[in-house]
């Protein structure tokens, strides 16, 4: 939504999406709050832990600010300002606290340990809105355009499966194979798809780095330079896969072995997982391109298969065969989402999102000015 607005002009729109994006997250303090309270007092939960809940919301609450305020900093093209205190401020603040906590002898309850965390997104916060301080600068002097509230309201719900299966799918994996597996196989399984999750986290970045270029382009009718982007984007993400696999083929059984000699056994499934970022490779961002032309429910569509198809095939396939059954399971759940995306995204919007986008690079090449750097 702020791109298209930015693109045409439309700044008061753009202040008015980063408004209610604002004030929707901080209305959830109060209502969390009041359903916390209701659950400890009817006791639905443990009657010593008003301070957990009263730490976990606060979490919640600053979790969803310091993620709104990236998407907003990518929107903006200014992703690092946004990313870069999330991946840090997190783990230096807990490592330090922790560490200072245990130098000290001091026994720690668990939601101090809730409290600690939500400092570390409470600081993280802070320090995005300090980097973005010139970037946010329009919204001082710009009003507020929200007539569109309930269209971004509707937008936003569409496209929670793809968030949700976006930010943990490592966790969805991991519970839906303990459906079938044992603790041991579990451990097997969590330790080999930490290892590919390396590579699956530069695909998204290199997705999240093109977004706001590609969403741009086609805010300005600019296919073929749409078609550039995916096509660099689609090198960039071909290349990191083929280096990290190279990585994985010379390094995997002595990372495995890290953890024990006992995890060396997943090896096949650590193989077998590695075409979990070749798909996302292969089929294309068609997610992105789906939610920035407004196709919510497509792309819900797309997210909502592979989530259906993961809680089928990763627990049957994994009492079957195991660890490598539940790798083809969760290998499978995700290919078949990414296809029913890539196939909407064709349909609807003519845009094939694929790595058959590379041959527009030869385009490019042609016209040296051609710009395709995010």
């Amino acid at each position: 939504c702020i791109v298209p607005a930015r693109e045409h002009g439309r700044m008061a729109q753009a202040a008015g999406f980063i408004r209610v994006n604002r004030r929707l997250v901080l209305f959830t303090l109060p209502l969390l709050a009041l359903l916390g309270a209701a659950a400890w007092t009817t006791g639905l939960l443990p009657a010593e832990n008003p301070q957990m809940l009263a730490a976990m919301a606060l979490a919640m609450v600053l979790v969803a600010l310091a993620r709104v305020t990236a998407r907003h900093a990518t929107a903006l093209g200014v992703m690092r300002k946004g990313l870069l205190p999330r991946l840090l401020t997190g783990p230096l603040v807990l490592t330090l606290g922790l560490s200072l906590a245990w130098a000290a002898g001091v026994p720690l309850k668990p939601w101090h340990v809730v409290v600690l965390f939500a400092l570390s997104e409470g600081l993280t916060v802070l320090i995005q809105n300090a980097l973005l301080r010139a970037d946010f600068a329009f919204l001082r002097d710009t009003p507020s355009d929200s007539r569109a509230w309930r269209a971004w309201m509707g937008l936003g719900l569409w496209l929670t499966p793809g968030l949700v299966m976006t930010e943990y799918r490592k966790a969805i994996l991991i519970a839906t194979a303990g459906l079938a597996l044992g603790g041991a196989q579990v451990s097997l399984f969590a330790v080999a798809f930490s290892i590919v999750n390396f590579i699956n986290f530069g695909v998204v970045a290199v997705d999240v780095a093109f977004s706001p270029r590609i969403a741009q382009a086609m805010a300005a009718d600019q296919p073929r330079r749409r078609d550039r982007l995916l096509a660099s984007s689609a090198a960039i993400k071909l290349a990191g896969l083929a280096l990290g696999v190279v990585i994985v083929l010379v390094l995997g059984t002595m990372a495995l072995g890290w953890f024990g000699p006992e995890y060396r056994a997943a090896w096949p499934a650590l193989l077998i997982l590695l075409l979990i970022p070749a798909l996302s490779v292969a089929f294309g961002p068609a997610s992105v391109i789906l939610a920035s032309r407004g196709n919510g429910r497509a792309d819900f569509a797309g997210n909502l298969t592979g989530a259906l198809a993961c809680l089928v095939a990763v627990p049957a396939l994994g009492a079957l065969y195991g660890v490598t059954g539940a790798a083809a399971g969760a290998v499978a759940s995700h290919g078949l989402g990414l296809a029913v995306m890539n196939l909407l995204c064709r349909r609807r919007l003519g845009i094939d999102p694929s790595l058959a986008s590379l041959r527009h690079l030869a385009g490019s090449r042609a016209r040296p000015g051609a710009q395709v750097a995010p």
